[in-house]
């Protein structure tokens, strides 16, 4: 399995992003990442890639990332629609790019083998928890260009990776109490209701509700309560930043069956309204075949890399 390390000792670099939507059949330009990497979000896929010398299928929920000085394009068309966050980056040091077995990976983060200003993602996985990826990146790219929130999107830029490192590698420990919240989460999500109660969880997995909820907080750090709504604002979150819906509706597809608690409860989880999110997370570069930008590095990137190669044309 392909591995590739990503020093935060120093923020990374934001480069530049959007959303792709295409309606099939599809396949992507030939391109070349002069220096910088391109992390790729699957919403609706799949997505058949050529990254170098390999091939690659990006499906629903996938990440990938694209490593410097080198070619991607598509080599088969994608029938359907497609739907995918870009987002490109640079490190500020040269990073390794190397295969180790991920039950090594695993067991050498878990011990803490590896270096605490190091973080180490596969070039390519399924995301598990894709809500909160999506919701970060999408913070990402509707901060405003001007200069004074450059380096606020770097510093989102390098919190997303750890976001992805910690999604990844935090894989459920084999003692009885994780296997039993996890497989509790689980069960919450697929039956997720607005009348839902932690006494219907409680009875549903054979707790008592007191005991149930002192294994959520030792295990999670969150009550049974507080895990309820965090998913709801989680699915009201996303529902405000990929649809038009409006408000109230989005409250009672969140499982809120009071609009009011609904946009009370958010405002204290967010610190803003349901409407003011909506607008200030909502900004974003759209394109499609029919617009690809292309821009130029900026000077601020150019003076902190000093590998960057001359800007020409994509090498055979």
């Amino acid at each position: 399995m392909l591995f590739s390390t990503f020093n935060i000792a120093k923020t990374l670099l934001y480069y530049k992003g959007g959303e792709f939507l295409a309606h099939g059949p599809w396949k992507h330009r030939r391109m070349y990442h002069k220096g910088d990497y391109e992390l790729i979000l699957c919403i609706k896929g799949p997505i058949y890639l050529q990254i170098g010398d390999r091939r690659v299928t990006l499906n629903d929920h996938e990440v990938l990332f694209v490593p410097p000085f080198t070619t991607m394009y598509g080599y088969q068309d994608s029938k359907d629609d497609v739907d995918f966050y870009w987002l490109h980056f640079f490190s500020q040091y040269r990073e390794d790019i190397f295969e180790s077995e991920e039950d090594q990976m695993i067991s050498e983060i878990k011990t803490n083998k590896q270096s605490k200003r190091k973080i180490f993602l596969p070039m390519q996985f399924k995301l598990s928890d894709y809500e909160e990826a999506t919701i970060l990146i999408h913070q990402i790219l509707s901060i405003h260009n001007e200069l004074s929130f450059i380096e606020e999107r770097d510093y989102l830029v390098s919190a997303l990776l750890i976001q992805l490192y910690k999604s990844y590698f935090n894989h459920p420990d084999s003692n009885e109490e994780s296997s039993r919240i996890n497989s509790i989460k689980e069960w919450i999500r697929a039956n997720m209701s607005g009348t839902l109660t932690v006494e219907e969880i409680a009875d549903n997995v054979s707790l008592n509700a007191d005991y149930l909820t002192r294994l959520f907080k030792h295990c999670t750090g969150m009550t049974t309560l507080q895990y309820l709504n965090h998913i709801k604002i989680e699915v009201a979150t996303l529902l405000l930043i990929r649809t038009e819906m409006p408000v109230k509706q989005v409250a009672y597809n969140s499982y809120f069956n009071d609009p009011k608690v609904f946009m009370r409860r958010f405002k204290s989880s967010t610190g803003l309204s349901p409407s003011e999110y909506r607008k200030s997370y909502n900004l974003i570069h759209l394109n499609n075949p029919h617009v690809d930008p292309q821009i130029p590095i900026p000077k601020r990137i150019a003076d902190s890399i000093d590998y960057i190669p001359e800007i020409g044309d994509i090498p055979e």
